[in-house]
């Protein structure tokens, strides 16, 4: 058995996937997508969205609004910067219209980003096996006579063993590595959106109720109508 997976590891038909698979997939996207991408990727390493840190500091904001009020609160901010920028506006506008604008704005941002990495990483899926093709015929290239060869079989085997296993790397790196990376991310972000979306709506909810400034303003605005 260890002789048998030694013999699927290939350094350089290895380099010939990986390398490739990313400046192709950097000349179809570019290099600052790409980075975007990898940092995607690096935050599923990281904790995913913390619910009862944001909850507690969007509490604690709640309670110090309706204490101090609106212009005079100076909470501590959620960890989430969404939510964090949701809370700030509020302090700084003071009415609800002003909080929808910026969630509205965020959500698009963060699904445009989250869309964008994931499409990078479905593109790298897709030219892996492409990639692993060019390899193959990296490798059955080296079939072609070479003068100063004695052992012509081991020459083959070399070759052979170069093109098969860069097909091979070109397969696992689409389905083992970027796909999945892709779905990933795809599966973190609505995750986390639809837990930041409760949390901003119970903040909202909160406001609306317990901010008497807000509620003169529904008043007066239910009067015009």
């Amino acid at each position: 058995m260890p002789h048998t997976l030694s013999a699927l590891i290939d350094p350089g038909a290895l380099a010939i996937v990986v390398a490739g698979t990313v400046l192709a997939t950097v000349a179809r996207c570019g290099w600052q997508d790409f980075g975007a991408a990898l940092r995607a990727a690096a935050r599923l390493l990281r904790r995913g969205f913390q619910r009862e840190a944001n909850r507690r500091a969007l509490a604690l904001a709640v309670s110090a609004i309706a204490r101090d009020g609106q212009r005079r609160a100076d909470p501590a901010l959620p960890p989430d910067r969404a939510l964090g920028l949701m809370l700030e506006t509020y302090l700084r506008h003071g009415t609800l219209e002003a909080v929808g604008q910026i969630r509205r704005s965020e959500r698009a941002l963060d699904e445009a980003r989250r869309v964008g990495a994931a499409q990078v990483f479905g593109w790298a899926g897709e030219l892996a096996p492409v990639l692993g093709l060019i390899g193959t015929l990296y490798g059955l290239a080296q079939l072609a006579p070479q003068e100063g060869i004695g052992n012509t079989v081991a020459v083959i085997m070399t070759a052979v063993s170069t093109a098969v296993l860069t097909s091979l790397y070109g397969a696992l790196l689409a389905h083992l590595v970027c796909h999945p990376l892709a779905s990933a991310i795809e599966r973190r972000g609505a995750a986390d959106e639809r837990e930041r979306e409760s949390l901003a709506d119970w903040f909202t909810a909160q406001i609306d109720r317990t901010d008497p400034g807000e509620q003169a303003r529904r008043a007066h605005l239910r009067g015009v109508a």
